[in-house]
């Protein structure tokens, strides 16, 4: 790989002009592109979904359209 490539803010502008699938793909086939891509995906959720789906299973309900969110509380905050 050139060693360009191995400079987080190269990597940021080259991947700015990318899909979101194509980042995706990117932060999956690399470690040096794993960060920049990364940083991108999350910078704009396309909705609340991709959060949501950080927390676990039981936590969260996601109604058809995501434009509402429940957070459900857990044992451990009580």
């Amino acid at each position: 790989m050139h060693r360009a490539l191995e400079i987080q803010e190269i990597l940021l502008n080259i991947f700015e002009w990318e899909r979101r699938d194509t980042l995706a793909s990117l932060a999956r086939t690399c470690h040096a592109f794993e960060e920049p891509a990364l940083d991108l995906l999350w910078r704009v959720l396309p909705n609340l979904s991709p959060l949501a789906r950080c927390l676990p299973d039981a936590s969260y309900r996601l109604p058809g359209k995501v434009s509402q969110l429940t957070v459900f509380p857990t044992l451990f905050d009580t």
